[in-house]
């Protein structure tokens, strides 16, 4: 594998039944494949030949370097799940998972798997390096409650829900969330045509213009143990 390699649907599929690792991991929408025990026994044989001939598997086994990230993927000591829909395109699904100073990203496409086993990169920043750049929006950093950007509340008199209605005016061009886990925190990404933004919180929304480097930031302190 050395550094990269994507599989085929089919592929990731049957790999992952082979390494019993578990359910496939969220957020990946990846079906069974074949419907029938002889078609599958065909389809098992197929993937491996293939793998074989591309030098990802050896006597039906992974090689060492695909084997380490599918099961890293399948138990990470942190991770980051990436959904969303930028550019009104189609879903974006990634996951980066980590565990100690290693990283890989798994992204699904259309047909397939791509995975990058990453060095000298955080997770955090291998999160935010699946999404299309874009730059940061005009504004600062606000933090308002969240029902100001119910109806009622979008003639507020307030300095902070004004400043954040001036930012997300206009059609929301891409959005998404990044979780980090095991904390369960996310960070919301917003594209405007004017940049891009980001939210963090639930009841209380702090929303500040994003480049990478902030988005980078508050996936960092998503994914720091709590202070004890």
């Amino acid at each position: 594998m050395n550094t990269s390699a994507t599989l085929s649907l089919p592929e990731f599929e049957v790999l992952w039944e082979d390494l019993r690792t578990g359910p496939i991991p969220y957020p990946f929408d990846i079906p069974t494949h074949g419907a029938t025990l002889p078609e599958r026994a065909r389809l098992k044989a197929d993937v491996h030949a293939d793998l074989e001939r591309r030098g990802l598997a050896h006597r039906q086994r992974p090689e060492p370097e695909l084997e380490d990230a599918l099961r890293l993927l399948a138990n990470p000591g942190t991770s980051i799940t990436v959904l969303g829909l930028p550019d009104r395109g189609g879903l974006l699904r990634a996951l980066v998972a980590a565990r100690g100073r290693r990283v890989v990203v798994a992204v699904q496409q259309d047909d397939g798997v791509r995975l990058d086993l990453l060095r000298e990169v955080s997770p955090a920043q291998a999160a935010v390096g699946v999404l299309p750049p874009r730059p940061p929006g005009p504004g600062r950093a606000v933090t308002v409650p969240a029902s100001a950007l119910q109806e009622q509340h979008r003639t507020s008199a307030h300095d902070d829900v004004r400043a954040l209605q001036r930012m997300l005016a206009g059609p929301v061009t891409g959005t998404g969330h990044l979780t980090a886990r095991p904390s369960g925190q996310a960070v919301t990404w917003i594209d405007t045509p004017r940049g891009r933004y980001a939210s963090v919180g639930t009841d209380w929304l702090t929303v500040a213009p994003a480049d990478p480097a902030a988005l980078v930031r508050r996936l960092s302190r998503a994914l720091a143990p709590p202070a004890r």
